[in-house]
């Protein structure tokens, strides 16, 4: 054995280690060979100037990790076969096998939709209009937080362990009461889900075969697209204009080629907020009957009406129990509860139930009974009934912001929507440009080519999302945006001028 020389690392980690991590890298380098005999713990302590139990632990350590072997009474060796043959470049380059890396071949490929700014690794933005979020700042967090608390005080062994894909039962039974109470919706089967992305991924896996046509609304929600397509759907979009999804470009499409399945949100059109008349759904539920075509019906903020009661869903009145309803509590407490829910027809439930324990299992427990105990407490409803009152102020400091950029001669249309949490904007000049021009000034907002599925079309509306600023924010906000399209609309008035001047 010849003198070992040991550079053992100097941080805060325990002292056994880092001398397991300088033995390690000893072996590594091959200053120490496979089968060698290393010092005595002993006298390696007196090397190392510590206890020789240190050693020991440190010995041990390596033992496990299969870089030593330990004999009775004998001294510790190198292993003679070495994990460091993975490491080693010397060993790398004995064996050809490991110089080839993997050639991944994947089954599919899935693209994610942009869904805006991270705010959880620090946006550059100081006012981000994005639609659907709603202001975390609002959250009763200790009112929620007593109802978590006893939860957790009260059988919490009973809640500990797995329980049924479906949801908790009090959380479910409590659900149902409200649906039936708040969207008129009886008679169905809930299924708690992680947000309603897991309900359209869950639909889309069980209903959607690789090459069947899924009808979207041409300006939608992307990342329901991706679940299609992450199952194999091609998306047909369907033309959207003020009054919704057109029930004419429907029976056209259908009348092409086969529908299978019709993504729908009726009751605020998602990005431009309209609500879908009671004519078009009539007509688009008769279609679907005729053509027996499933439709999901995603109603992401329901409860946020405020110039009338909101509109009752398509699945309250679905007699040919053709309608899979989705939604979540996201937009009423906040996203990362990963807390929705879909209401479905009984034939639908088990197979749902089935696909959902092959791939979440379930949502937490915990979280579901404290909802429940908070509902039950009447905290939901008085939360509710405060995000309403603020999100109605919140949209009409935003229209009288607008309103004010009208009268200075800015090119803006929009009509005020009776609910939901954006509005949608039309700036008449080129929306990617406004965008970018805002994000120099800090201000987050999405142009409708991100909404926009299949050919290119129009693109002068802005999604301004209002429920996650304060009304102050707004102004600032508004003030600031209202500048970049100042700026897009002067360039491009004089655009034809310089035009006309080359000729």
């Amino acid at each position: 054995m010849h003198d070992l020389i040991l550079a053992v690392p100097k941080d805060g980690r325990p002292g056994y280690l880092r001398i397991a991590e300088g033995i390690r890298t000893a072996i590594q380098a091959e200053r120490i060979k496979p089968g060698e005999r290393l010092p005595s713990s002993r006298t390696l302590a007196d090397m190392l100037g510590v206890h020789r139990h240190t050693v020991i632990a440190a010995m041990d350590e390596l033992v496990a990790e299969g870089w030593l072997e330990a004999g009775q009474r004998r001294a510790h060796r190198v292993a003679s076969e070495l994990p460091s043959q993975f490491f080693s470049p010397r060993a790398r380059s004995k064996s050809s096998c490991l110089n080839r890396k993997l050639k991944w071949q994947f089954a599919r490929q899935v693209n994610v939709s942009d869904c805006g700014p991270d705010q959880s690794r620090g946006s550059t933005y100081n006012y981000v209009f994005q639609g659907g979020h709603p202001d975390l700042r609002l959250f009763p967090y200790d009112e929620f937080r007593a109802c978590l608390a006893e939860s957790l005080r009260k059988s919490p062994s009973m809640r500990s362990g797995y329980g049924s894909p479906a949801g908790h039962q009090p959380f479910v039974e409590r659900l149902d009461r409200y649906l039936g109470h708040m969207r008129a919706l009886t008679g169905r089967k809930i299924i708690v889900t992680h947000g309603t992305q897991e309900g359209v991924f869950l639909a889309a896996q069980l209903l959607v075969n690789p090459g069947d046509k899924v009808a979207v609304e041409a300006l939608g929600y992307g990342a329901a697209w991706d679940a299609f397509r992450a199952a194999g759907g091609e998306l047909v979009p369907i033309k959207v204009d003020e009054d919704g999804l057109d029930p004419d470009a429907l029976e056209t499409a259908i009348a092409k080629q086969r529908i299978r399945f019709i993504y729908l949100t009726p009751h605020h059109q998602y990005p431009t907020t309209v609500t879908l008349t009671a004519a078009r759904r009539m007509r688009i539920y008769e279609l679907a009957s005729q053509h027996q075509i499933p439709i999901f019906e995603d109603d992401y903020d329901h409860e946020f009406h405020y110039r009338c009661q909101p509109i009752a869903p398509l699945a309250s009145t679905d007699p040919c129990e053709l309608v899979i309803y989705a939604s979540t509590l996201s937009k009423i407490m906040f996203p990362s509860m990963r807390i929705g829910f879909l209401a479905v027809p009984e034939a639908l439930y088990q197979p749902l139930i089935n696909m959902r324990t092959i791939i979440t299992r379930q949502n937490s427990v915990f979280l579901q009974d404290a909802v429940a105990r908070w509902m039950d407490s009447g905290g939901f409803e008085r939360h509710l009934r405060r995000m309403r009152r603020a999100y109605q102020e919140r949209c009409d400091v935003l229209v009288g912001r607008l309103q004010d950029a009208q009268a200075r001669g800015l090119p803006l249309e929009w009509t005020v929507p009776d609910g939901g949490m954006a509005l949608w904007l039309n700036c008449n000049v080129d929306a990617d440009a406004i965008t970018a021009k805002a994000a120099e000034v800090g201000v987050f907002v999405t142009p409708e080519s991100a909404y926009r599925c299949g050919s290119r079309g129009a693109n002068t509306h802005l999604r301004l999302g209002y429920a996650s600023q304060t009304p102050d924010e707004i102004g600032a906000g508004i003030g600031l945006l209202m500048k970049a399209v100042a700026s897009v609309e002067s360039g491009a008035r004089k655009a034809p001028r310089r035009r006309a001047a080359n000729r």
